[in-house]
């Protein structure tokens, strides 16, 4: 009857979030309370309640900071400047414009949200793709790959949630996947490689001698100096996209364009006005902004706020009052030794962020007001994520405490053949691709995980090694219908959602797979 029940309520879980009936975060609360009184339990679940927030109480503390802490340094430039030297590297070059896309995605997704990262990257890069008449389902498709490797940060999501299903430490799950991971983001490197080089010669090919020999040269390193100058002068970021983009375009055989008048997004403000938009080579109009799906704010790309091309923008505005340029290097050598002291674990991974967090504040905002203003500004999802993790705590103590999982994972050994049986990681890992992407984390990591981690301790295989198996398929997850922040990108970048999933999702299955060899090849899992 318990294996029964315990079915029931997970999958009764799953439809109702997957149906949008109900929020991740009402889900975890009533449905586990209401599947506790049916077994006759009821009396017992404040017990099992606050149990599972004891053992959950680490990973939320840990979500909170790490929001607070990538938030600030956001807010006060740190990434800046990686963004201009990305877009000098791109040039007017497609290879290096898809292979800068895969690094500003990789680097933003540092602050574990999805959409910023996706704000970011459409908002620095589409006026490049638009200018020479680059394939924009690249863009997303890069992106949302190479977010999909990062997304498996411990702040960012997926790690804290197998932490809590699982009830072990987040860095124990990610520090030895850290090679695995590494080689996952290669994989995206290479891809963009790849796909870059065949972008150069489509364009190569339909450019004709207009698009290359000492003309098209001479504009690169024309656009080049005047980018130089005026980033010199103060312009940022906002200078660098419009040089770059705007050098582009005469290449592509685009109409001329004002180079004064190109924004990040794409859009382009000439004689006619701000309606007129930029065309492609194939003479079609585009609009670089557009908005992105309604959502929620959360963490690792599972929940996002409506973006824009505007809304990026505004993440890259040089001359935004958070600012702190004096204090760049403190601030670069204040997350250096963050991530250093993280990835040796001198210190445990929420009392790292606690003090980090602190220490960004108190010195980049002295006044008690800017503290308090930082810290508003990045509530919203630092609300939802803590939410999300004290309302696990009920799903999971549940789950636990009723005995639910235990008959589960007896009739899942069962029906696992004795061969497979030892391999429960590599089980564990394929099927993470295909279920990231047709469920959400919260249905993934709290519904079926707990499930195929006790079939594996079955079986000898801990439940540290199931965990990191179960984040092999988070490359493909950040394209999955379920997944709020990939509507802002694709949405900021008009493209077709189909389009994209079209597009992406053989070459993010490609990147898990990747991870997976990695950690076999490493002993990982």
């Amino acid at each position: 009857m318990l294996t029964i029940l315990g079915f029931v309520m997970i999958a009764t879980f799953l439809v109702l979030i997957m149906a949008k009936k109900m929020s991740p975060i009402a889900a975890l609360v009533l449905i586990p309370a209401l599947f506790c009184v049916l077994v006759g339990q009821g009396a017992h679940l404040g017990e099992y309640v606050l149990d599972g927030v004891g053992d959950l109480a680490p990973t939320a503390a840990m979500l909170m900071f790490a929001i607070i802490y990538f938030g600030v340094m956001i807010d006060v430039g740190l990434f800046d400047p990686i963004v201009r030297g990305i877009l000098r590297f791109c040039r007017a070059d497609p290879l290096r414009i898809v292979m800068g896309t895969a690094l500003l995605a990789a680097i933003v997704s540092l602050d574990g949200d999805g959409s910023t990262t996706f704000m970011i990257t459409v908002s620095a890069l589409l006026p490049l793709y638009r200018r020479l008449g680059m394939s924009v389902v690249v863009l997303t498709g890069v992106a949302a790959t190479a977010n999909g490797v990062m997304n498996t940060l411990p702040w960012g999501g997926p790690t804290a949630r197998a932490a809590t299903a699982l009830h072990v430490d987040a860095g124990d799950i990610f520090v030895p996947m850290i090679p695995a991971l590494a080689v996952g983001l290669l994989c995206v490197l290479v891809l963009s490689y790849a796909l870059g080089l065949r972008e150069r010669r489509r364009l190569g090919l339909l450019s004709g001698a207009g698009a290359s020999g000492a003309g098209a040269d001479e504009r690169d390193e024309r656009g080049h100096a005047d980018a130089d100058a005026d980033a010199g002068s103060g312009t940022g970021v906002e200078a660098e996209t419009v040089l770059v983009g705007a050098g582009a375009g005469t290449r592509a055989g685009a109409g001329r364009v004002s180079l004064s008048k190109v924004r990040p997004g794409g859009g382009a403000a000439g004689p006619g006005g701000p309606g007129d938009r930029p065309r492609d080579a194939d003479g079609g109009a585009h609009s670089g902004t557009g908005s992105g799906g309604a959502a929620h704010p959360g963490t690792g790309g599972d929940a996002a706020p409506s973006g824009s091309a505007a809304g990026g923008a505004a993440v890259l505005d040089p001359h935004r009052s958070t600012l702190r340029p004096r204090l760049y290097w403190f601030n670069a050598a204040l997350t250096v030794a963050l991530l250093a002291l993280l990835i040796t674990q001198l210190l445990p991974i929420p009392v790292l962020f606690l003090l980090g967090a602190a220490v960004a504040l108190t010195v980049n905002f002295r006044d008690m007001a800017d503290q308090k203003a930082r810290i508003a500004a990045h509530s919203e999802n630092v609300l939802n994520v803590a939410g999300m993790v004290f309302a696990a705590a009920v799903f999971t103590g549940v789950l636990t405490g009723t005995g639910m999982v235990d008959e589960m994972a007896r009739t899942v050994v069962g029906a696992i053949p004795d061969a497979l049986g030892p391999h429960m990681a590599v089980v564990t890992a394929i099927l993470s691709i295909p279920f990231t992407y047709l469920m959400s984390n919260d249905g993934f990591y709290f519904g079926i995980v707990p499930i195929l981690s006790e079939a594996g301790a079955a079986h000898g295989v801990s439940s540290l090694e199931i965990a990191r198996a179960s984040l092999v398929g988070q490359p493909l997850h950040m394209s999955s219908p379920l997944v709020p922040a990939v509507y802002v990108l694709v949405g900021m970048a008009k493209v077709e959602f189909g389009e994209h999933t079209r597009f992406t999702i053989k070459w993010a299955v490609l990147t898990s797979l990747t991870v997976l060899g990695a950690g076999l090849l490493f002993g990982i899992m």
